[in-house]
């Protein structure tokens, strides 16, 4: 009896045992069960629009993605899991905000949507900043596009530029490098003049400035100008469109402090995919030398910084399918390397923090008011070495008084400081990435055995390593 019970028991645990595996290869193969939803978004007329935001949210897997129509008024998804249902909400300035509940996706198949919008009662009432006043959107008959300082709020970036990537129809924010302190160009409507090109003005408070240098959670709405009409007002400067950008005003009748802290951590969003495995790297280099040389010479040297041979290449092979090889050699004191090296994975974090803090203070009697707000904002660099960090400190003020029932006195100032370290390498070229390409070989290494450069990374990572080469960017802007 007492064996039977033994064995009863194994049976029942060994059931249960096979039943949870099974429980979870489905939950796992649920998981990667993927479909994929497609739709257009039209106005009551039928006709596409573009820009409008549409965000996919799923309460069971907890999914939130976001993306925007193209000039057609698509959208597309790909990859969503299949657990759960699907809300897709639909937002566009002019348009009631719509929200279609309910989507169950399926494998391997692609689901449809078309969205037809409304216009707001109240758009045509709503008051748009237009050069030197407002005016009513009804009236308006240039091409204007508006957005409110709601869009920047709790989003973690260095500068305004940044915060307004696509969320503008028409408006094209281009940097000429991915560093914080770079303040991108505003292009409106792609091509400007052939050959010169052209950038639209951009004023704050009606003042050309910098807005790289502008708080964020300053702006309270941000307007674009975007056909020739603007040059009525500002002049030839205005040929290629305006980019009004206004600051909050003071709130009177009470005094408001406001608060806030935001922390992030980024990661790049584009990274080389490169071959690290020396021996590849090696017989990459060996075939393509010897053809290069119509197969009539072989190479002495990998470009300059590694002797090579084909002695060399054979004794690799030999260690690449041994991982238990060293990777480093003294052959007539001299170092030979067989190494498996990825640089960018040297040079680059996987992921650096950001650090945003805001504080304003808001308030006015009868015929006095005021604002007051300061930001600091800091950003680890994205270099392993060398750090390329970045601060910056936002001050403004705002005053207002009422000397006589006709004179009225106002005042702003604005303060920024900012710091940057750009970190600088001396090689051919002078470009970081120039000399990993030139001389970054996967068959190379970092340091020697006794710590030192090796003769491939002193020509590329050398100074960001050891850190004593670059410039440290200092700005002081106040108007």
């Amino acid at each position: 009896m007492k064996s039977k019970r033994i064995a009863k028991r194994k049976g029942l645990k060994l059931f249960f045992g096979m039943l949870l595996f099974c429980v979870t290869v489905l939950s796992v193969r649920a998981q990667d069960r993927t479909g994929s939803v497609t739709g257009i978004v039209r106005n009551n007329q039928g006709e596409p629009l573009s820009g409008v935001t549409v965000l996919a949210t799923n309460a069971v897997t907890g999914l939130s993605a976001g993306t925007q129509t193209d000039t057609a008024g698509v959208f597309s998804f790909a990859k969503l899991p299949v657990n759960g249902r699907y809300n897709f909400t639909f937002s566009n300035i002019g348009f009631e905000q719509q929200t279609l509940s309910g989507y169950t996706l399926k494998a391997n198949t692609s689901t449809s949507i078309l969205v037809k919008l409304k216009a707001q009662a109240g758009a045509l009432s709503e008051v748009v900043v237009v050069g030197y006043g407002t005016q009513k959107r009804a009236n308006l008959t240039g091409a204007v596009a508006q957005v409110s300082g709601d869009v920047l709020d709790r989003r973690s970036i260095p500068n305004l530029s940044q915060g307004l990537q696509g969320v503008i129809p028409n408006l094209n924010l281009v940097p000429s490098d991915g560093k914080p302190i770079t303040s991108a160009a505003y292009n409106i409507r792609g091509s400007t003049s052939i050959g010169q090109g052209g950038n639209a003005l951009v004023l704050i408070d009606g003042i050309q400035a910098d807005p790289s240098l502008l708080n964020p959670n300053d702006v309270a709405s941000v307007t674009v100008l975007k056909d020739a009409a603007s040059s009525a007002i500002y002049g030839a400067r205005a040929a290629f469109g305006v980019v009004l950008i206004t600051t909050k005003q003071p709130m009177k009748g009470r005094t408001t402090v406001t608060y806030s802290s935001n922390y992030s951590i980024k990661s790049p969003t584009t990274v080389p995919d490169i071959v690290s495995n020396g021996y590849q790297y090696a017989s990459m280099f060996d075939s393509s030398w010897t053809a290069w040389n119509d197969y009539s010479q072989l190479p002495q040297n990998i470009n300059k910084t590694q002797p090579f041979s084909q002695a060399y290449l054979t004794e690799y092979a030999r260690r690449n399918a041994d991982p238990t090889q060293p990777k480093v050699d003294i052959v007539n004191g001299n170092y030979v390397y067989y190494g498996n090296t990825n640089w960018y994975d040297l040079l680059y974090k996987k992921h650096n923090g950001a650090i945003d803090q805001n504080l304003s203070i808001s308030g006015g009697s009868g015929k006095t008011s005021y604002y007051i707000t300061g930001r600091y904002y800091g950003q680890d660099g994205i270099f392993r070495y060398n750090s390329d960090d970045y601060h910056l400190y936002n001050f403004m003020a705002k005053g207002s008084i009422e000397l006589f029932p006709w004179l009225q006195v106002d005042n702003t100032t604005q303060f920024a400081s900012r710091s940057y370290h750009n970190p600088l390498n001396v090689g051919e070229g002078g470009s970081i990435w120039r000399n990993i390409s030139d001389e970054g070989h996967p068959s190379s290494m970092l340091l020697n055995p006794d710590g030192s450069l090796t003769f491939s990374s002193a020509y590329t990572v050398g100074d960001f390593y050891y850190g004593k080469n670059g410039i440290d960017l200092l700005g002081i802007h106040d108007r």
